[in-house]
């Protein structure tokens, strides 16, 4: 037994196995896209992500096995809401035609359309920064960090700055005895201090425009003043002086007043509280009412109003109310510890500017996302080894594809052994835009593209059926084959099944390893081949 014989056995056993793994990645994927198993997976994995829990573990009390039931089935209404966002929707692209029909029939027949909650299917992938937008649009974070805004800057105009200067201007006037004294530049200032607040709470300017106009107003109020006082009055020094420390505190208190990636989600927690507090029923005074806990009426009181005022200034596409109180119910406790962690991280990056800190929010929420997908590949691929192994398993069968007897079979004919080599190198020699792409790279869902769209699956299925009719193959069921492959007069019939159960297994197993894997192979074995059968031709040739 010399090295090119066993060359040529083993390519004969690679082309087998390759075609094999081809038909068999046909199906598998025929399967895949009938029954939805990656949208299905998919919309599992996303759930898992949002409750924080698959099941309740089996330790636990009924009482944690009722709250993780709760939030497991709040998961699946938050990934109701975000499978209906037009995001997501606009990725879910149904298959048309008979495949797509015959996938909505499934679908309906073992009840995928629970899965996707009246839907016949869902998308079966999703980019982390498209899952990122639609979370922060279905929880509204935008509109929360507005209102807070909103929020701050009116405490800013009306409780900080407009009262600190009324109280300067009061004091010059008690001291001049001049009740009327700036009357009108106050005026002014408070105009345009309510002008600043209206322009932003109608989203006409961003929050850093109305601060620096915000400053500018008190300049041109300081201004007028100084026009407007004499220069010689000690008294009107004075207050000019203490004016103009005001306005020089005024960026740090600025800077305060802008709110926090950590605030918005802060607020985002505290609204769901209260809205699971509305969500028990009862009047809400009555409710602030027999609250006993002080901490617990502060955060009512603080939430309540924010949280009705969400609700008006929420629209749908359609220009329909949102109803906010909902989402916040079902939003699980995981996410929003989650976005909690989050928030603190962006906060050490982005300290003051709230658009900067909501971006990279996005891209940590794209991150968390990215890192619960990877973990739900690993265990999608295991699963799909699985279904590969019984694919494998049941063509094998169903081709009569015994590993064992195809050995045999090439071991005892060199034209059944020249007939695979030759197809086999063929089949290498015919594809080099399929072999350059393949080579490319070591993904094997890129390698399986390269094969099937670079002609291999087709150049395979050809050489395929010109051997069928070219010599006698040492597969399937026809009676030539099947007669020398069963002998239970030699070997007895609980052998013989036994020897061909273990073929048609290590077949299965083979053809589960994938058509990539023996593509490569084969391309290995058939350039070792070429090499070693050079010196001989050159000999041959002198």
């Amino acid at each position: 037994m010399n090295l090119p014989f066993i060359l040529e056995v083993g390519i004969g056993l690679l082309f087998i196995y390759l075609t094999l793994s081809l038909l068999a990645s046909e199906f598998q994927e025929l399967l895949t896209t009938v029954l939805q198993w990656r949208a299905k997976h998919l919309r599992e994995a996303i759930e898992i992500l949002i409750a924080g829990e698959s099941k309740p573990p089996l330790d636990s009390n009924a009482s944690q096995t009722q709250e993780i039931s709760a939030e497991i089935e709040h998961s699946r209404s938050l990934a109701t809401t975000l499978y209906n966002h037009p995001l997501l929707k606009s990725l879910n692209q149904e298959a048309k035609g008979l495949v797509g029909q015959l996938g909505q029939f499934v679908s309906r027949a073992m009840g995928l359309v629970n899965v996707f909650d009246g839907q016949s299917s869902g998308p079966s992938y999703i980019p982390s920064e498209t899952f990122a937008d639609t979370l922060i649009n279905t929880l509204h974070l935008d509109e929360l960090t507005q209102k807070l805004s909103e929020i701050k800057l009116y405490q800013f105009i009306h409780d900080k700055l407009l009262p600190t200067i009324t109280e300067l201007v009061d004091d010059l006037r008690n001291s001049k005895g001049n009740g009327r004294l700036l009357q009108r530049e106050l005026q002014i200032l408070a105009t345009e201090l309510d002008d600043v607040y209206q322009d932003f709470a109608g989203r006409q300017l961003s929050l850093a425009v109305a601060f620096e106009r915000t400053a500018a107003s008190l300049k041109r109020f300081i201004a007028a003043a100084e026009a407007t006082l004499p220069e010689a009055d000690h008294l009107c020094q004075r207050f000019l002086k203490r004016l103009g420390s005001f306005d020089r505190d005024i960026p740090s208190l600025i800077e305060e007043m802008i709110p926090s990636v950590s605030e918005v989600i802060g607020e985002l927690k505290n609204l769901s509280w209260v809205a699971q507090k509305l969500q028990q029923g009862g009047d809400p005074r009555l409710m602030l009412a027999r609250m006993t806990d002080e901490a617990q009426r502060v955060r009512f009181q603080q939430g309540y109003p924010l949280l009705q005022a969400m609700n008006q200034a929420i629209k749908s596409p359609d220009q329909k109310s949102v109803n906010y109180d909902q989402i916040l119910v079902q939003t699980p406790p995981h996410v929003l510890s989650s976005l909690e962690t989050m928030a603190k991280l962006v906060q050490d990056r982005t300290l003051t500017d709230i658009q900067a800190g909501l971006h990279e929010l996005q891209r940590e929420i794209a991150a968390w996302y990215d890192r619960a997908m990877d973990r739900a590949s690993g265990v999608y691929r295991r699963n799909a080894k699985g279904v590969a192994l019984i694919i494998g398993f049941l063509l094998a069968v169903a081709t009569n594809t015994d590993t064992l007897h195809v050995i045999q079979r090439l071991a005892k004919e060199p034209t059944l052994r020249e007939t695979y080599s030759q197809a086999a190198t063929a089949l290498v020699e015919r594809n080099p835009e399929a072999i350059a792409c393949f080579n490319a790279t070591d993904n094997r869902a890129e390698q399986n593209k390269c094969l099937k769209e670079g002609g291999i699956n087709a150049s395979a299925t050809d050489l395929s059926q010109a051997l069928d009719q070219a010599t006698d193959l040492p597969l399937g069921w026809a009676n030539n084959n099947w007669q020398e492959q069963w002998q239970p007069n030699r070997r007895g019939i609980f052998a013989s099944v036994f020897y061909l159960v273990v073929g048609w297994a290590t077949t299965g197993i083979a053809i589960a390893m994938g058509a990539p894997f023996w593509f490569d192979l084969i391309q290995k074995v058939v350039g070792a081949r070429n090499a070693g059968n050079r010196p001989s031709s050159t000999t041959n040739g002198r």
